[in-house]
């Protein structure tokens, strides 16, 4: 008889409290709205038109020795490409022209060493650079202005006192992964105050507790946090990658709404997972590797800002691949957006024309590459 009961209750939750076919709901759950989003979108799916409209390829200057690089843009088109790891940043203009090295290497000011999470921003007309526990700004012809200790290593910037960070560390129960938004004091450097904004336990690692310790991670089934900040409209959205649920919060760290949408987890077999751990070889570490990794992948590989209060989550569909689901600024389920044969939406970031990359050629070096999107206005500019 209980079990009937219970039976009865979660159908009358499904069909009361469940989004409706091709509808989106909202309900609150403790003073918090959810807008429930349907298993398919609004506006059904789309394929991008797009064009190629600009490429810079870095290692026609002989300068140039970047490696892999990361790419930011501003609203002029100028354009950064820098490495991480070996503190490289080179400038080009709008019309692809070189214009020369960022920073140099070393401890002065205006300078980074290698590998201390080296990073570079387009921020109130200016550039800002931070590493090694600093950040340094330029101006936007890249002469150095000043520099300041910060003590920490940001994510997302709001202002030149106010960040994200991301960390882990442990406590007495064990690893905590955390999202915290950092205020330094303007009069005094080592002064500020801290909000933890998200915290989940025993996420973004799986940790080896025997035989020497160590531990992995992996985008597509460990547990871990997903972030994205708009800038513009100073929201955040956190979640837990393996739920389809989205906390949206202001600069307070309140809870403006939750998205959420039905979702079936992807299950894995062992040779799926020799494909996704391609690392994971014979020997002991790669075997015990292997037989820790979860069964089923997470639901969502990463959360990107799209112009406009709109916003792109990568949604796992199977092995190593995913559709990317786009949502308004009322957190609807609108749009599923999918990229034309031979283009992908892999480490792409979104600009009001459409989106930038860095592809292979070839002979296997990186080239900066932007495309127009010519459809979906009510996101991107035509």
């Amino acid at each position: 008889m209980k079990k009937l009961i219970y039976l009865i209750l979660v159908i009358f939750l499904f069909v009361y409290c469940g989004p409706k076919e091709g509808k989106v709901e909202k309900i609150m759950v403790d003073g918090v709205t959810h807008i429930m989003n349907p298993e398919k979108p609004l506006k059904g799916t789309v394929l991008l038109d797009v064009e190629k409209t600009r490429e810079i390829n870095p290692y026609l200057h002989e300068e140039v020795d970047l490696g892999g690089f990361y790419h930011v843009r501003d609203t002029d088109g100028e354009v950064i490409l820098f490495n991480s790891n070996k503190t490289e940043a080179q400038r080009f203009s709008h019309d692809g022209e070189y214009l020369g090295s960022l920073v140099r290497k070393g401890q002065g000011p205006g300078e980074f060493p290698d590998f201390q999470l080296f990073w570079v921003y387009f921020m109130n007309d200016q550039i800002w650079a931070s590493g090694a526990l600093k950040m340094a700004k330029y101006d936007k012809n890249g002469q150095f202005l000043n520099e300041r200790k910060i003590g920490y290593r940001p994510s997302f910037f709001v202002d030149e006192n106010t960040f994200f960070i991301m960390e882990r560390d442990r406590d007495e129960e064990g690893l905590v992964s955390r999202v915290t938004l950092v205020n330094l004091s303007q009069e005094r450097e080592k002064e500020s105050t801290e909000v933890d904004f998200y915290k989940e336990r025993n996420a973004g690692w799986i940790q080896r507790k025997d035989r020497g310790g160590g531990g992995f991670t992996d985008s597509w089934g460990i547990p871990d946090i997903r972030t994205a900040y708009d800038q513009k409209s100073q929201k955040l959205y956190v979640g837990l990658n393996s739920e389809y649920k989205i906390y949206v919060k202001n600069l307070k760290g309140e809870i403006l709404y939750v998205i959420e949408k039905p979702y079936k987890h992807v299950r894995v077999s062992m040779e799926d997972k020799k494909k996704i751990l391609y690392w994971a070889k014979n020997d002991e570490f790669g075997k015990w590797a292997l037989s820790v990794y979860p069964d089923l992948l997470v639901a969502i590989k990463e959360i990107k800002i799209l112009p406009n209060e709109y916003i792109a989550v990568y949604r796992v569909t199977g092995v190593q691949t995913y559709e990317v689901d786009v949502f308004d600024p009322e957190g609807r389920f609108v749009y599923i957006m999918e990229p034309p044969e031979g283009v992908s939406l892999d480490d792409v970031k979104f600009y009001g024309f459409g989106f930038a990359t860095a592809e292979a050629q070839e002979d296997e070096f990186l080239v900066y590459t932007e495309y127009t999107i010519k459809n979906l206005p009510d996101i991107f500019e035509k």
